[in-house]
């Protein structure tokens, strides 16, 4: 999803394709639907342990809410360091006669094969966007409308296998 879609239309988004009500989500958050409303509208923001219980409900990482910027080597490198923390990587890279590790030859996966089958559907998923004719999309409307491969990318997230515990 862009950046510039709101945590309220986030919320919306996966609520309708977990084929939610507002009702439904209020249940299962212990939130009152007005709240649900009013951060679907985007009246109001939901605190993080609010965002956490929705999360839950919905059955996702509080993370798919959150926009965060990535512009830096630094940026990269930090998050690269962060999942080795909590997901331990394989980070492997060819070398060459001097024993120097070649950039290009750089390859990552992930200690947890569930991860990495993961990783493997959204490569199936980007092939797949890389297939479809790219057609001119009407901006008036394009901030509140999610297309089809976005949904597809959405129910990523929304796999149950997603959404065990690495640790």
């Amino acid at each position: 999803m862009s950046s510039e879609i709101s945590i309220g239309e986030k919320i919306k988004t996966y609520r309708k394709l977990k084929n939610m009500t507002q009702e439904d989500l209020s249940k299962k958050s212990d939130l009152y639907v007005s709240t649900i409303k009013k951060y679907e509208t985007g009246e109001r923001k939901p605190k993080t342990d609010q965002l956490q219980k929705i999360a839950d409900a919905l059955g996702v990482s509080v993370t798919v809410f959150l926009d965060f910027n990535i512009n830096t080597i630094s940026d990269v490198l930090s998050l690269i360091i962060k999942l080795d923390e909590q997901a331990p990587l394989k980070i492997q890279s060819a070398t060459d006669s001097n024993g120097n590790y070649i950039p290009e030859g750089i390859q990552i996966s992930f200690d947890d094969q569930n991860i990495n089958k993961a990783i493997c559907s959204y490569l199936e998923y980007k092939k797949q966007l890389s297939l479809m004719p790219h057609t001119p999309t009407d901006t008036s409307t394009a901030e509140t409308q999610i297309s089809p491969m976005d949904k597809e990318k959405n129910k990523l997230l929304l796999n149950n296998d997603c959404i065990k515990k690495i640790r």
